[in-house]
């Protein structure tokens, strides 16, 4: 088996009238979120774009179930998706934490064992002391090439049974709805997400692993699967009515088997995939073998990589590598 420290997914992918990300509502008319880049060029544009909270809020969803059936501990706010998690309706683990005689790193211990969506996805403790487990993934924005995004209006009406003339844009009744105008958008989206995958089970305070080597191969697997099932179904907002085409993706994955990061770039610019193999080859001249780098040409390609790496992967053994 391959060891797996870090992985990073670099893509390019197409999404034409999609929804899953809002600033809200004015009036009737909702508001997409936009943000301000600097382009490869390095010139300044307002783009469409869906943020790192909402992608990462799809993958959760799906990394549930997955860690729930690899036979991993959840907490009672992890089963209820809750994003609070392990300190949510749990009131066992309240009470260990307001015990001034149990440690902050005996606290990020029974954070880690007790939930394994804790372990991966982050919380933080509050109340009488504040300890926080950093989150293992790590997603950007997925941000809209400014040359191939658009974002336009749509109107639209509830249809009512009383007829069309009565439902189109007078008072709000019972059966009717007053008109609304909603954003959809099209185009190319940069994305960029990290997995630091030798955090798993390690208690970020004493620098130990206090999750056996066999629960946190299982949990880094459920992860690259909630990756891959992200890419393939990204459940954010409006879906009922503006689920997201997806037509391409392409891009590259790259792991690494040391300390040294997986190379990323972001697609924002033109060359990236070049880059990231630049990147690979002169850290593979520093430790030999140490980091591979995968060309993608399309979401199949990239969920079949998954797939293999999840399939052949092992996590560190120890944090510097060496074997006890």
């Amino acid at each position: 088996m391959a060891t797996v420290h870090g992985l990073a997914l670099c893509a390019r992918v197409t999404l034409d009238l999609h929804n899953l990300n809002n600033e809200g509502t004015e009036g009737n008319q909702q508001q997409t979120r936009m943000v301000t880049i600097l382009d490869d060029s390095g010139e300044r544009k307002v783009v469409n774009a869906v943020s790192g909270d909402m992608l990462k809020h799809i993958l959760v969803e799906h990394l549930i179930p997955l860690l729930d059936k690899a036979g991993q501990p959840l907490s009672p706010g992890a089963r209820m998706h809750d994003a609070d998690r392990i300190t949510a309706a749990n009131p066992e683990f309240t009470a260990f934490t307001q015990d001034k005689k149990n440690s902050d790193s005996a606290v990020l211990t029974r954070m880690l064992t007790d939930c394994s969506l804790t372990d991966i996805a982050g919380a933080l403790v509050t109340g009488n002391r504040a300890v926080a487990r950093k989150s293992v993934v790590e997603l950007g924005w997925a941000i809209g090439l400014p040359e191939v995004t658009i974002t336009e209006q749509f109107f639209h009406v509830k249809y009512a049974p009383e007829g069309r003339g009565t439902s189109a844009g007078g008072e709000t009744v019972s059966g009717t709805q007053a008109i609304f105008h909603r954003p959809a958008s099209s185009g190319v989206y940069a994305l960029v997400c990290n997995l630091d995958l030798w955090r798993i089970g390690q208690n970020d305070i004493t620098r130990e692993y206090v999750v056996s080597r066999l629960d946190r191969n299982a949990r880094a697997r459920a992860l690259l699967h909630a990756l891959s099932a992200m890419l393939v179904k990204p459940a954010g907002a409006q879906r009922a009515t503006q689920a997201p085409h997806l037509l391409h993706l392409e891009g590259t994955i790259a792991t690494s088997s040391t300390t040294l990061p997986a190379p990323m770039v972001s697609p924002l610019a033109r060359d990236f995939a070049e880059q990231i193999e630049q990147i690979a080859a002169t850290y593979n001249g520093i430790a030999a073998d140490s980091v591979q780098v995968w060309r993608l040409g399309s979401l199949a390609e990239c969920v079949d990589r998954l797939a293999r790496i999840a399939a052949e992967l092992d996590v560190p053994e120890t944090l510097d590598g060496r074997a006890k």
